[in-house]
């Protein structure tokens, strides 16, 4: 999602999700490579905060993440297993606080890594380790009447909190633009009329609209806009950890480089029906 984290943000007041259920999800693969006493970890100096596990901050946001009882899939979820294979390592995740915790959490070392459709930005290199790209991720318009990034003003447009473009849009829109604290809401808006359109990931709309449509809707790529400089490239995604463990950084930048070539990373992405070619994003840049 193309999140700014909440002092930054999919940004964010921790705040203003506090109540939210605190769920803790072990996900599949990762136990069993912990458990197996002959599992050879392929960084034996990773240092996590509790040892022999990797606590995931994250929340639900198909395709990208998917929580269902004690098992988190999705296209992050399923790498964030293989990694943990190959670090013999068991997967828990922390989901209290829903998408506005998720940077923070990281920040203040509550876990290791976040995990939910985060870009790789200039302002996130401050406060967090960005990985190498997972894939690349286009932003769209969605909307019921065909609406393009040039057809927003005057129009009721909403927006998840922690989007990176939230700021922009705000600032471009002011009172037209809505900020919501989840998926379902401003769907629900969309559906009902209440909103012209919303911005979102590219997959993660097209994702939806597979079990959940919503007649005449549309899901339009964004172009560059003066108003919107997160508009002017496609962002990649990136898994956040601490800035002071770049140990662990490292380490996940070299097992996402050898999950790319092994074909493991492309598998993932054609299991959730998206364009493999996404999983070559290129060179690591920020927005």
């Amino acid at each position: 999602m193309s999140r700014i984290p909440r002092p930054l943000v999919r940004a964010l007041s921790a705040g203003t999700v506090a109540g939210m259920l605190a769920m803790s999800l072990a996900a599949c693969g990762g136990s069993e490579a912990a458990s197996s006493s002959d599992c050879t970890p392929a960084h034996a100096d990773l240092k996590t905060i509790t040892q022999g596990e990797l606590t995931v901050a994250s929340y639900d946001y198909a395709p990208a993440t998917i929580l269902s009882g004690e098992n988190v899939t999705g296209m992050e979820g399923d790498l964030i297993a293989e990694i943990a294979k190959l670090e013999c390592l068991k997967v828990t995740v922390s989901t209290s606080g829903g998408a506005g915790a998720v940077i923070p959490s990281v920040q203040s070392k509550r876990v290791d890594i976040g995990s939910g459709n985060w870009l790789r930005t200039k302002e996130r290199t401050k406060i967090v380790y960005m990985s190498t790209p997972l894939w690349s991720d286009p932003q769209a318009i969605v909307s019921k009447t065909g609406l393009t990034s040039d057809d927003l003003e005057g129009k009721m447009i909403g927006s998840v909190a922690g989007n990176l473009w939230n700021d922009s849009m705000s600032k471009w829109l002011g009172d037209k633009f809505k900020i919501y604290q989840d998926d379902e809401s401003i769907y629900s808006d969309l559906k009902a009329g209440r909103i012209d359109a919303l911005v979102a990931s590219s997959a993660s709309a097209k994702y939806r609209f597979k079990d959940a449509p919503i007649e005449g809707a549309t899901v339009v790529d964004v172009k560059p806009n003066a108003n919107v400089p997160q508009f002017a490239s496609v962002g990649q995604v990136m898994l956040p950890s601490a800035l002071d463990n770049d140990t662990l950084g490292k380490a996940l930048d070299e097992d996402i480089k050898k999950l790319r070539e092994n074909g493991t990373i492309k598998t993932i992405l054609e299991k959730y029906g998206i364009d493999p070619s996404v999983g070559e994003p290129g060179a690591p840049s920020e927005l």
